[in-house]
């Protein structure tokens, strides 16, 4: 015996953003793999709807080689801790995109950073 179910699915409304608006992003992303492709290779992401390259190093030696390549000064830099979790944080701009940069993997909990 076979039981099918079926439901209707809420409409959602979602404002389109074309896809050609993720150019510049994606133009970005391309220059940063030619000319630092031999980088440990971070988490990447660029939502839809926001112009931003998000770049998130798994430690931080990783973090530190895109710092330098993005020439981002480490006075800029930011230690973060939220819930347990501390990680390092800095923003710059590569090819006219803003780019952010987390680094993850620090030996640190976010009591000694409070403290």
């Amino acid at each position: 015996m076979t039981t099918e179910i079926t439901a209707t699915a809420p409409q959602v409304s979602v404002p389109a953003t074309p896809l050609a608006d993720t150019a510049p992003v994606a133009a970005a992303l391309a220059e940063l793999v030619r000319k630092f492709g031999h980088l440990p290779k971070p988490y990447i992401s660029f939502p839809s709807s926001t112009p931003v390259l998000d770049l998130q190093a798994d430690s931080p030696s990783a973090f530190e080689a895109w710092r330098t390549a993005l020439q981002i000064g480490p006075d800029d830099v930011a230690l973060k801790a939220f819930g347990g979790d501390v990680w390092l944080a800095t923003a710059g701009v590569f090819r006219g995109v803003p780019v952010q940069l987390t680094g993850f993997g620090l030996r640190l909990t976010a009591e000694a950073v409070s403290a």
